[in-house]
């Protein structure tokens, strides 16, 4: 039998979401604890490979199981084995067919920037110390919606078939001190939230003179700006029309 179930994890700790040979992942995680809770070895996938110290406030996994499961029972059995940084939500059977990376048709994420020192964020959000020109950033915004080659925001070493995504949504909220970047599209590439954030940023402080949109129709990674920290990013959910 099939299961689905979210997953939220500070990932300040681990090195990205997927298992590594010689550092920790919130997958080795799972499929160590799950192992123990079902008696037997157990594969975990997700809906997206997040990087190195990203955060998941509702990332997508399933795994199989030759047994019926009490959902909240074993939800309570991981969480208890589950170092305090990650744990598992809303459990629940899907069809053998549901696949957590495949079948999802959206993701969504969300990027923090503050502008004084704010012990409460360490960790959380890219502590920017420039002038931005706010106006000159929210402009760009809408070069990024529809379908478009993300190559110039793409990171080596992806592995991608292909770099084209279609976005959704994008927005600059700003309360204060703090600023939020949130975008939701039907797929991303490796470091693409990143790359857009830091070069949004340098084009707000005048150290970028091309538009996104002049960047993204070259299809040239090296016109693209500053890769923003990892530590600011959250996975905030990824969609499905199953669950």
């Amino acid at each position: 039998m099939r299961y689905f179930c979210r997953v939220a994890y500070d990932g300040t700790r681990y090195n990205g979401w997927q298992v590594q040979p010689d550092a920790p992942s919130v997958q080795q995680h799972l499929e160590e604890k799950a192992a123990i809770v079902l008696r037997h070895p157990v594969a975990v996938t997700g809906g997206g490979r997040t990087d190195a110290g990203v955060h998941a406030e509702a990332q997508g996994m399933h795994f199989d199981t030759g047994e019926k499961l009490d959902c909240y029972r074993f939800a309570g059995s991981m969480n208890a084995l589950l170092p305090d940084d990650i744990a598992i939500f809303n459990v629940q059977s899907v069809d053998d067919s549901f696949h957590a990376r495949y079948s999802a048709i959206r993701r969504s994420y969300r990027y923090r920037i503050c502008f004084r020192k704010m012990p409460l964020l360490v960790d959380r959000a890219w502590h920017v110390k420039y002038d931005i020109d706010w106006g000159l950033v929210m402009i760009q915004l809408p070069a990024l919606l529809g379908k478009h080659d993300f190559t110039p925001f793409c990171a080596a070493g992806s592995g991608s078939a292909t770099a084209i995504c279609t976005v959704f949504s994008a927005a600059i909220e700003r309360d204060g001190d703090l600023v939020v970047f949130s975008i939701e599209a039907n797929r991303f590439v490796y470091k693409m939230v990143r790359s857009i954030v830091g070069t949004l940023v340098d084009i707000g402080r005048g150290m970028q003179t091309l538009t996104l949109k002049q960047i993204l129709k070259s299809g040239d990674r090296s016109l693209a700006g500053t890769t923003a920290p990892s530590s600011g990013l959250v996975l905030t959910s990824v969609g499905y029309k199953e669950v």
